[in-house]
């Protein structure tokens, strides 16, 4: 029994520390806090942690059917202990990559080619649950780091004390209240507990946190040691992430290639986050390779270059930091290298703007806007974005 109720409570401790707080059997990929919590809904159309289907152009001519997902969230299906912490670890490499393919249609919903691609993040700083620097930060804060030392020795006198088992599990279940539930003040908790967290405290030289029970008696423990994690949070929406992706079309008829992508995409929080809202700068670069229709045969002889910098304004709930509203405001640079058409120009530009809306658990509905500057035309159409984990809430 003693060493069941430690481990639990060394468990708890140590998802806190993280400033994650889960139930006993869940673990770091169902935690409240991870990167895909976090993420902006333009972050998860870049990169998607788990699972992501799509359907892009509802309204247009060009309809787009996808799904994109990476290899750590198939292993995850098939085999649920790569859930563990441990394991979770282990597979940082296959949850840099992504991977998707889909259908193309016409505007009758008719068959218009398939598509494939795969990317891989070479930097992402935003994966909160491997970042070097969130866990080198937190571990500055005094609290949490006294914290980590407090569990276990209150535990063992715990056991010590003169009092029936049923009574001892109940001291150690509020031991782990205390020390996790965001409303349970410290002065709200046993007697006989606070004295034994008190005497703790100044037996192992905790400084900061036997200032705080003597002059803070009503302190909130589990809610005073979220407060860092708060402002980190904040920080880790800044962070960069630059991927790099190959993705290509077929012909309708024929399972060759009849449009070739490689393409850079570079997204970074800018400016200070503040309270309920923050910016994102993209910056995509692309070369695109095409079929050339008025050349006998099939290859991919016409050449485009792409630059499309934006920034993306991204509202959030203030109490869980989610994404809910977001505005991006885009420019685009085209330059044809080859396979020209008579009457096209080699350069030309065009802006967008995209509105972002979460209607429903993760189901994003993305509004399309772009404007031609050349014969001033302006045009829109919708999509939806379902993401999804395929993990039991249980």
């Amino acid at each position: 029994m003693y060493i069941r109720r430690t481990g639990l409570i060394l468990l708890l401790l140590l998802l806190l520390n993280a400033g994650l707080y889960a139930q006993q059997n869940k673990t770091g990929v169902k935690t409240v806090l991870t990167a895909d919590s976090l993420a902006s809904g333009n972050l998860k159309d870049l990169l998607t942690s788990f699972f992501q289907l799509s359907f892009t152009n509802l309204t247009g001519k060009n309809r787009e059917l996808n799904f994109s997902s990476n290899p750590y969230a198939v292993i995850l299906k098939t085999n649920p202990a790569a859930a563990s912490d441990q394991q979770y670890r282990k597979y940082r490499i296959h949850r840099k990559f992504n991977f998707g393919f889909g259908l193309k249609l016409d505007e009758d919903y008719r068959f218009n080619g398939f598509s494939s691609g795969i990317k891989y993040a070479l930097i992402n700083k935003r994966d909160s649950t491997v970042s070097g620097f969130l866990f080198a930060e937190l571990g500055k804060d005094s609290l949490n780091r006294e914290l980590d030392q407090l569990a276990e020795p209150v535990a063992e006198l715990i056991q010590e004390l003169d009092k029936t088992e049923e009574e001892k599990d109940k001291l150690l279940d509020e031991l782990n209240e205390v020390l996790t539930n965001q409303s349970l003040a410290f002065s709200g908790i046993d007697s006989s507990l606070q004295r034994l967290i008190r005497q703790t405290a100044v037996k192992k030289k905790l400084i900061y946190l036997s200032r705080l029970l003597k002059n803070k008696p009503q302190v909130i423990l589990a809610k005073e040691a979220q407060q860092p994690f708060k402002e980190l949070k904040k920080e880790l929406q800044q962070k960069l992430l630059w991927t790099v992706s190959v993705s290509d079309t077929t012909y309708t008829d024929q399972f060759m290639f009849s449009n070739l992508v490689f393409r850079s995409d570079i997204l970074k929080g800018m400016g200070r986050s503040k309270p309920g809202a923050n910016w994102e700068f993209s910056l995509p670069v692309a070369l695109n390779l095409q079929d050339d229709s008025l050349r006998a045969g099939r290859d991919l002889r016409r050449s485009e270059f792409s630059f499309e910098p934006g920034i993306n304004l991204v509202i959030r709930d203030r109490d869980n930091e989610q994404s809910f509203l977001e505005f991006k405001l885009s420019g685009g640079y085209y330059h044809r290298f080859a396979g020209l058409y008579p009457g096209e120009k080699k350069d030309r530009i065009r802006f967008d703007g995209t509105l972002r809306v979460r209607l429903i658990g993760d189901i994003w509905i993305p509004l399309v806007f772009s404007y031609d500057p050349k014969n001033g035309n302006v045009f829109g159409f919708i999509s939806a974005r379902l993401n999804f984990s395929g993990q039991s809430k249980k």
